[in-house]
Formats: structure tokens, sequence, C-alpha cells
């Protein structure tokens, strides 16, 4: 019996040991690193939920989402860029693809656009800005979309005796400016005036010109987007327009020292007739204060929302926004993509993100969602992509915004600085001095 005892033992001993050394189940889940900027009011929440529902799809990758600031964003990722410590996936700015692109440090997948539903899927403005212009290369898709239109008070046009159908040109706009300014009225005790516009001090100085130099017909550069035309007769007509609104006393002078935020909160405040802003505005004036809206002010049950004022060429609108793209050192290259799919042309995660943030989708498709048509606001921004520009896709477009910024900067000093009416030729030789410094720039480009 001792012997059989002892047998049982040394077999038990045996197998344990075999078990013990046994490779334990292998986790193949893979975990990805994503940076993005704060786009909505609660920006980790919501990416998190939109995030969910792929990860529940996909149980083997993970997305780890990072919210980084905007002020901080382009120093970290071109930080990045050149030291291949990145994370695998990486929110751009549109006006940023052109420049992070020339590092050579995305991925191209330009070979699987077909499984995202090809270029035309997109919003035709915004698609443009996927990669370098005439590379071949795809870099990053868009995501988000940024648009502005013109936000109106009804109650003010009304005792101001305005149609909104009267704003579709520029000379209407004009006009309409007018009629607010002589009706000289006051709402629960706040004197309004025409216009709310924000000056120099704005991160939207050239998003704020754009639209006017475009209907004007002018532009930043020719169509080989190498020769800069900023200084145009057609850009300085588009310029003389949009800065002599305010010298024409339609906007309260101490605005033109303020940024978009600031005049926004002014508009929902009930001072200002008319402003304009993005889809984003929609939200705010449709949410309430404790969600971070501005739902209860008398703005906000009082307000409409049209088309910028056409010009002499035609009507457009400044489209920007954010597009997503893969760092070529990331190590899991498959898993990214699967995530910048879901994320650009999955219909409920376009639908869900856009709502919870206020940007208009980067899918067209996804405008024939009933969200879009259910406030009348949101349905004039539905139309609005239609008559989008973007800026040209180019690596040195990030050197060449700084210039325009500088130089309509000094342009705004003429009109603050000065009760006299603006001169043609002052403003003339700041665009051609900013032709002169984009030349530079884009020379150096070519060696």
């Amino acid at each position: 019996m001792l012997k059989k005892g002892l047998l049982f033992l040394c077999l038990l001993t045996l197998v344990l040991s075999t078990l013990s050394c046994a490779p334990a189940e292998k986790d193949d889940t893979v975990t990805l690193k994503m940076w993005i900027m704060p786009n909505s009011l609660e920006p980790q929440i919501d990416i998190d939920d939109v995030l969910k529902k792929f990860e529940e799809k996909n149980p083997k990758i993970k997305v780890k989402a990072t919210v980084i600031d905007w002020g901080a964003a382009w120093t970290k990722i071109t930080t990045a860029a050149t030291s291949n410590d990145v994370p695998d996936i990486v929110q751009l700015g549109s006006t940023w693809v052109g420049a992070i692109s020339g590092m050579d440090a995305l991925l191209d997948v330009a070979d699987r656009v077909e499984e995202i539903g090809g270029a035309g899927a997109f919003v035709p403005a915004s698609w443009k800005t996927a990669g370098i212009a005439g590379s071949g290369k795809i870099t990053a898709i868009p995501w988000i979309v940024d648009c502005r239109a013109l936000f109106y008070r009804s109650d003010v046009f009304k005792k101001a005796g305005v149609n909104p159908a009267e704003l579709d040109t520029w000379e209407g706009f004009k006009n309409a400016l007018d009629k607010v300014k002589k009706a000289n009225i006051t709402i629960e005790g706040l004197q309004i005036y025409p216009l709310g516009m924000p000056g120099k001090n704005d991160w939207n100085v050239v998003h704020n010109l754009a639209p006017w130099i475009w209907a004007a017909g002018g532009n930043f550069l020719a169509e080989d987007n190498r020769t800069p035309i900023v200084n145009s007769k057609e850009a300085l007509k588009g310029i003389m327009f949009y800065i002599g609104l305010a010298k024409a006393d339609y906007v309260p002078a101490e605005y033109l020292e303020l940024n978009t935020a600031q005049v926004s909160s002014n508009f929902n405040n009930g001072s200002v007739g008319m402003y304009f802003d993005g889809p984003y505005e929609v939200k705010t004036l449709t949410t309430p204060p404790a969600q971070g809206g501005a739902s209860e002010g008398i703005t906000a049950g009082n307000f409409g929302v049209t088309q910028y004022p056409k010009g002499p060429t035609g009507r457009y609108t400044f489209i920007g926004g954010s597009n997503l793209g893969i760092f070529k050192a990331s190590k899991h290259k498959e898993e990214a993509w699967q995530v910048v799919k879901y994320l650009t042309s999955d219909p409920t995660a376009q639908l869900d993100y856009t709502k919870a943030c206020g940007f208009l989708p980067a899918r067209m498709s996804v405008f024939n969602h009933p969200y879009f048509s259910a406030h009348p606001g949101r349905k004039i921004f539905k139309d609005a992509v239609k008559y989008g520009r973007a800026y040209p896709a180019i690596s040195g477009w990030g050197l060449l915004e700084p210039i325009l910024t500088r130089r309509f900067g000094i342009m705004w000093d003429y009109v603050t600085g000065s009760k006299d009416p603006i001169k043609e030729e002052d403003i003339q030789k700041q665009l051609d001095l900013a032709k002169k410094e984009i030349e530079a720039v884009l020379s150096q480009g070519k060696k």
C-alpha cells in the first residue's frame, strides 16, 4: 500500500508540475493611443461614448483617447512627428494637414479610400484637405466640419422692418445693417448694435476675411498653389467691404478688441442684431445653461440663421474642421485604420459625435438624417457646405497663415486707430507686403 501511495503522489506531482509549466493564454488585445482636441463641452466623455460602441464591436481593440488643448496641440504634434514618439491616431485641424503631411509623418491610406466610400462620400471642400494637393496621397480623413453662416435676431428684424430675404446680397446685407442702425432699437434695456464683429485679437482673423475675399473674386494663391495673389484688386475689394462695415459704425468700436468667443457671448446676451458663426452656435443657443449653453437668454428665443450674402462673383463660406491621421511610426496601423474608418464612415458614429460637439459631419449622407432638418438653423448649415471653400492643402500653409494674420491685423489698426476713412492705398500696401513675404516662404519650399 505504501508503494502504491508513493506512486500516486509521484504521478500527481508530475501532472501538477506539467500544468504549472503550461503557457498562459495570450492576451492579444491591442490598445491604441489617440490624441484629440477639446471639440465639445465634455470632450473626454463624448469621445469615449462614441468609441465605446466601436470597442463593443471590436473587443480586441481598445482606444485610449487623450484630450490636448488647442493652444498646445501644434507644438505637441510636431514634436511627436519629428521624434517618432507618437500616438497611433491624431486629430489635425484641417489647415494643419499639409504641414504635418509635409513632414512625412503620416501614413498614406490612398489605397484604402474605397473602404470608406470614396472621396465622393465626403463634404467636397473638406476632402480637399485630406492630403497635400497634387501628391496623390491621402494622409488625414475628414472627421468633423466647421462652416460659417449669419445668425440674426428675429425680434430686432421685426422692429427694424428687415426681411431675412434681404440679406441675400452684399448690398441687401448692408441695407439691413443700415435699417437696424437707424431704428435705434433698445430691448430689455440693451441698445442693439447692428453687427457683432471681432477684429485683430481673434484666432479667426484670416477665416473672418476669407469669405469676403472669395466672394469678390479674390484668393490667397493662384490655381498652381505657388503664386500669391492676395494683393489682387478683387481681394482688396472684398477686404474693403468687410472692414468698411466697421467704419460705417455698424459695429461697436470695443468689439474690435474682442475675440470670437467674447463677441459670441455678447450676441447670445442680446447686444447685437447679427453675427457670423459656426454650427456649434446653434447648439449653444439650444442647450440649457446648466450644460454650458445659452438657451434661456433673449437671443435663444429670437434667432434665425441664413447664408453668407452673395458677393460680386458668388457666395462662399470658410470650411475648416478636423481630420484624423495615423502616424507612420504607429505599431498598430491596421487597428488604427479600423478606428479611423469607423469614426469617419460609420453614420451612427458621425451623427453621435456631431450631436455632442455641434460641428457638422464630414460624411455627406449623414446630412440626410432628420436631425439636420428638425431645426431651421441646422438646415441652413446643411446647405451652407455647398458654398464651402477650404484653404489650399500645401505643406507651407502653416507658415503662410501667420503672415496673413499679421498683415490683416495691421489693416484692423487702420480701422481702430483713426476716425478718418480707410485709404485703399494703405490696405493695398499691406497686401503687397503679404505677397512678398508669401513668395519668400514658397520660394524656400522649391529648394
